[in-house]
This record gives structure tokens, sequence and C-alpha cells, in this order.
């Protein structure tokens, strides 16, 4: 899915969201080069890249008007694809 956001909106959740100003930076560069649109998808690769977690991810999507249901289902794609067909995450639960 494609997304159009406001730019300054976008680099200030990410610099809140503890992406480095260079992070920002190449993500805005791609961002400004595709017309300010992007795909959902391509910023969920981005965001790995840089090591930011799940809960962050859905922040960050959250706060530009990506729904959490949207983020949790392209992560369960993407770790599905990672880990293989003989893994099927349902729940996971930390205890301390």
């Amino acid at each position: 899915m494609k997304v159009e956001f406001e730019p300054e909106l976008l680099n200030r959740t990410l610099l809140s969201s503890g992406l480095s100003e260079q992070q920002v930076r190449e993500i805005g560069s791609d961002f400004s080069k595709n017309g300010f649109v992007m795909e959902d998808e391509a910023l969920l690769d981005k965001l790995l890249e840089a090591g930011k977690d799940m809960p962050t991810i859905i922040g960050i999507f959250s706060k530009i008007g990506i729904g959490k249901e949207n983020t949790v289902r392209m992560i369960e794609i993407r770790q599905k694809k990672r880990l293989g067909p003989m893994v099927q995450v349902h729940t996971l639960k930390v205890e301390e």
C-alpha cells in the first residue's frame, strides 16, 4: 500500500522514535525521490534495517496514519518468510 504523508511529520516522528539524523535523512531522501509517496513495506524495511523493534514500528506507523492491524500483519508476513514454513507464532508472552 502506498502512503503519503507530510515530510515534517515523518521526520519528527522518526527522530522522536529514536532514529538517528542520518537514518531520517536517508528515509526522507527515498521519500522525496518518489514524489513524497512510499510503499508501507519499504518504510517497514527501512525501520527494520535501522534495528527498530515491533512496538516502536507500530508506534511510528500509528503516528503517521497506518493502522496497527496492517503493521502487525506486514511484520507477521515478513517473520513467516524469514523463519520458514515450519514456524507459526500465535502468541508471545514475556515473563520477568
